[in-house]
């Protein structure tokens, strides 16, 4: 389906493996990118279940943009005890240092690009490291 706002199509794998970390919790993180024609959102990356945060920022370009969903457990200290939890983030990476162009196609899809993946439950959007830790996940989360 393409976005309407900015005419990006969203290929079927996006989808695919979004619902794969969702429902059978068979990744860790998927990351996305743009085709090489900035036309369409396909697969770039997907680390495995024992994948680690640190997997994920590693995945991510120092200069171009890209999207993730990181699938992140922890431990609730709730009610009932110690609770394993589990929350979907989807990310926005967007660093200083990106093409001009890409940044407006990633900023003009985003919103659309999102609302294929039914089932993200926190947003974080990054353009340095340093907005993209693992403690800044947990604060969204806790």
């Amino acid at each position: 389906m393409a976005n309407a706002v900015s005419g990006v199509a969203v290929n079927e794998e996006c989808v695919k493996a979004f619902q794969e970390l969702r429902a059978e919790r068979a990744h860790r993180f998927v990351v996305y990118k743009l085709d090489d024609d900035l036309q369409q959102v396909v697969v770039d990356k997907v680390g495995g279940v024992e994948s680690k945060f640190d997997d994920l920022t590693a995945a991510l370009p120092a200069d171009d943009c890209r999207y993730a969903v990181y699938d992140l457990e922890f431990i609730a200290d709730d009610s009932v005890g110690d609770t394993p939890r589990s929350k979907i983030f989807f990310i926005s990476w967007s660093p200083e240092t990106a093409d001009i162009k890409s940044k407006m196609v990633y900023a003009s899809s985003n919103e659309g690009f999102k609302q294929e993946l039914e089932g993200v439950q926190y947003d974080v959007q990054a353009t340095d490291p340093s907005e993209l830790t693992l403690e800044i996940l947990k604060d969204h989360a806790t």
